[in-house]
């Protein structure tokens, strides 16, 4: 059988009530498994561990926890301009800078960091130190737009990531995408749905959501990042898993 992950980022208390109308939507479609992309410390100003009561609904969801960053800002970059809005948070970093907001992400986390393991670097972009300071830092895989990659052998696993953007001009352009790229990707084995906190302002995207995931339930397994990667899990048992090759963004 066919599988997906659901993923749904930029959980921050900045986007608290987004957050809880998400997971309630999720809940309501039937998704019983699904990862949560957390921002421990969102543009520097809400630390996660300032809002305990947020933190505690999350850790109560008993779903998987995926950081996503720091703060989910970066510098201003002309070659990434299409692709985000200042939010490749890594893409300019060096390998210190890489492991030094690492380091602070993590202790924003806490205790919760022993059960995080999986890293999807904001708006998917990276930079050439992350996967060995990552790696360093004990997680086991990072998630690109296109792949996901097991850092302990390079290996890595096709999965296109199905969104919407929140930018004004591309928002309107990708719910025209979305049911198209959904409809192309029907035979890839790994599809990951990655909705986001601010797609829950816009009634069009959620109805659309609802509409294709509704229908990826029928046809697809849903699995976290961790069962993807477990020993004797999904990753060993479909032809989906290739070497490195190319570029992933």
């Amino acid at each position: 059988m066919r599988l997906a992950i659901v993923e749904l980022h930029d959980v921050s208390p900045y986007y608290e009530n987004e957050t809880y109308s998400a997971i309630e939507f999720l809940k309501e479609l039937g998704i019983d498994k699904f990862s949560l992309l957390l921002i421990p410390n969102f543009s520097g100003n809400y630390p996660i561990t300032k809002f305990k009561p947020f933190l505690t609904y999350l850790i109560d969801q008993g779903q998987e926890i995926v950081l996503h960053g720091l703060t989910h800002r970066g510098r201003v970059s002309l070659t990434k301009l299409l692709y985000t809005n200042n939010e490749g948070e890594f893409y300019s970093l060096n390998r210190e800078e890489t492991a030094k907001r690492l380091e602070e992400a993590i202790h924003h986390l806490g205790k919760l960091s022993r059960n995080v393991s999986f890293f999807v670097p904001p708006a998917w972009i990276g930079n050439p130190w992350l996967e060995e300071v990552l790696s360093a830092f004990g997680f086991k895989g990072v998630a690109y737009r296109w792949a996901i990659k097991v850092l302990s052998n390079g290996v890595k696993i096709e999965s296109p990531a199905l969104t919407f953007s929140n930018r004004f001009l591309l928002s309107y352009l990708s719910l025209k995408a979305l049911p198209i790229m959904s409809k192309f990707t029907e035979k890839a084995h790994l599809v990951r749905f990655a909705l986001h906190t601010k797609d829950f302002r816009d009634p069009r995207k959620v109805k659309m959501w609802e509409k294709v995931l509704t229908s990826a339930k029928k046809h697809r397994r849903l699995i976290s990042y961790e069962e993807l990667l477990s020993e004797g899990g999904p990753t060993f048992a479909f032809q989906g898993v290739k070497q490195a090759w190319g570029m992933v963004y």
